[in-house]
């Protein structure tokens, strides 16, 4: 009985095993020729841009194709952090691209525009792509920017501003000032304790919202209390 049982199994692996071989030389092509490129994961980078960076390592066969030249050519892009590239067979190469991803804006001492990524680093200029929902930097020196972008998105990690509520952040001579919340509100912040004074800044924020007060600028430049100036009309 076992023994009729492993040949209905093994006649069947066997037949289609045959099939296989005989379909793959039946080919016109050579076996493991390449035929597919699958490159997922692209965004920002375009499908031309990419195919013309890989192109010089790939080859007829994918047992040929020089992985680590192709993954090593993708991954000195400014705009991709992680590759990954595999062999599928029979006929397929498979890349899988994970960008940067664009974190805040920066506006440089000359007023060209920057994007940062997830570190603080500007790695493009801005282009036709969507940044909905990017804050902006406003600083001259390019070192600046990355500690502007840590603190601040230390606050935004701590939970005392959301990402959404921002809209610029602009540092002057070592004076932080901030923009947004839900009406726009400018709060100067100074040059330094800038995490307790945006937290009294805020206190003083919601006590106004409360009392009906529309606050246009909170000073929290003082050691105690802060001065806010009204909205007018």
């Amino acid at each position: 009985m076992k023994k009729f049982l492993y040949i209905l199994f093994i006649g069947p692996v066997c037949i289609l095993s045959m099939l296989s071989i005989a379909y793959l030389f039946s080919r016109e092509e050579p076996l493991f020729f390449l035929q597919n490129i699958k490159v997922n994961g692209l965004s920002q980078l375009g499908d031309k841009e990419t195919m013309a960076k890989i192109a010089p390592y790939l080859t007829e066969s994918i047992l040929k194709v020089d992985v680590a030249k192709v993954r090593e050519a993708l991954t000195s892009h400014p705009f991709v952090k992680e590759v990954s590239v595999k062999r599928v067979y029979p006929f397929s190469i498979v890349i899988d691209v994970k960008e940067k991803t664009p974190s805040a804006l920066w506006v440089s001492g000359d007023g060209t525009v920057h994007v940062l990524d997830e570190q603080g680093e500007p790695y493009r200029g801005l282009g036709k792509d969507e940044v909905k929902g990017l804050y902006l930097i406003s600083t001259r020196q390019r070192p600046d920017v990355k500690r502007v972008f840590s603190e601040t998105n230390a606050f935004i990690t701590e939970g005392i501003l959301k990402k959404g509520q921002l809209s610029e952040v602009s540092y002057r001579d070592g004076d932080l000032t901030i923009f947004g919340l839900d009406d726009g509100v400018e709060i100067i912040l100074g040059k330094e304790d800038h995490r307790k004074r945006l937290k009294r800044a805020l206190a003083v924020l919601k006590d106004a919202s409360r009392r009906g007060l529309v606050i246009k600028c909170i000073d929290a430049r003082f050691e105690k209390g802060a001065i806010i100036q009204e909205r007018k009309g």
